[in-house]
């Protein structure tokens, strides 16, 4: 069995590659909100907050479910609360789901990773199938047709991921991507450009990236004409996927649409949050993939556990605006406040 290494915890899961969930998450996670409401003096959400160093809005949402807690969180409840997850896992139900889970060191191998996201698409196109995606930040994809974008991205969540003192120090540079590499990404794009997709968008989902370039600059690790280029850069990103909604297409910047017919699907939310999870179905096929600390997904193929996602998904894009293909007044709006959010980085960036 692999065991997570901390202390007064009981939670194991099959070496290598698994993940096993018994019963609903979402009834797991009401279990272990009352357990530490019931042995709490405090306020359960001062006690989220200060357990797992979260804001209370942040709080709010993991108590009235709208959003999971993460397995590092279920780690610190865990010692925190010495609240056992096995048991609450594996309690009243003989359901499960299975997911797969690389479990890595912190060296984080971004060829293998880029291979993997290639193979994978390369099943998904050749079997006409179509990707739900739930998009807190810039679906990873799109970055892959920008250089200086995803060489600062990279940068970023490796940064994050790999907790390397040494790297973090280190300023940014646009050749952080070998050509080599750089070369896969536009492979991975041009197959995903490819395929029918449905993201579900909302205001935070670019603006993200802005943020985090100001955040770099104000850390010092890039300079003023690297921040300026990259928020410049990504104002183009902007104006480049409201054409692609225009079109109902993906393509790559400055370049003509792979296909005739529409393919790309683009919603947005302003209620819902997004997750960045992922619902893909091809052939007899059905996946979902679960995100877990920045580039990292659980997995399965748990038909129907598959389905139920499914069905969120179909149930938040009800609940959205299309603004791919139709819908020009929405369309404008949501990308002008995007432009117009950069171009306050830009002033917060020529001020500090």
């Amino acid at each position: 069995m692999f065991h997570v290494e901390q202390k007064n915890i009981n939670f194991k899961v099959p070496r290598g590659t698994y993940f096993m969930a018994k019963r609903n998450y979402l009834d797991i996670q009401q279990d272990i909100l009352n357990q530490i409401d019931k042995n709490s003096k405090n306020k359960l959400v001062d006690e989220l907050m200060d357990t797992l160093s979260i804001s209370s809005d942040s709080a709010y949402r993991r108590i009235r479910l709208e959003k999971t807690f993460t397995l590092d969180e279920l780690i610190k409840i865990s010692n925190n609360y010495n609240i056992s997850l096995d048991q609450l896992i594996t309690s009243n139900s003989s359901e499960s789901v299975l997911f797969s889970f690389p479990f890595k060191t912190n060296s984080f191998n971004l060829e293998e990773y880029f291979l993997k996201i290639l193979n994978h698409l390369r099943k998904i196109k050749d079997n006409k199938g179509t990707m739900y995606y739930s998009a807190k930040d810039i679906p990873i994809f799109h970055f892959f047709q920008n250089k200086k974008l995803l060489a600062f991205k990279f940068h970023y969540w490796l940064n994050v991921m790999n907790n390397d003192s040494e790297l973090i120090s280190q300023k940014f540079n646009y050749d952080f991507i070998p050509a080599k590499l750089a070369e896969l990404t536009k492979q991975i794009y041009t197959i995903y450009a490819q395929i029918q997709t449905h993201e579900i968008w909302n205001l935070e989902t670019l603006t993200r990236t802005s943020n985090q370039i100001t955040y770099y600059y104000e850390l010092g690790l890039i300079d003023e004409s690297q921040a300026i280029e990259l928020q410049n850069t990504l104002k183009d990103f902007s104006l480049h996927f409201e054409k692609q909604c225009e079109k109902s297409n993906k393509f790559f910047m400055n370049e003509a649409p792979f296909n005739t017919e529409e393919n790309y699907h683009f919603y947005t939310n302003d209620i819902i949050a997004t997750d960045n999870s992922i619902y893909a179905e091809y052939a007899d096929i059905k996946e979902s993939f679960l995100p877990h600390i920045v580039l990292n997904y659980m997995t399965t193929d748990n038909e129907q556990y598959s389905e139920f996602n499914k069905s969120i998904f179909t149930n938040v894009i009800q609940k959205s605006t299309l603004i791919s293909s139709v819908n020009e007044k929405d369309r404008t709006k949501f990308f002008s406040y995007n432009r117009k959010f950069i171009d306050k980085q830009l002033l917060k960036i020529k001020v500090i």
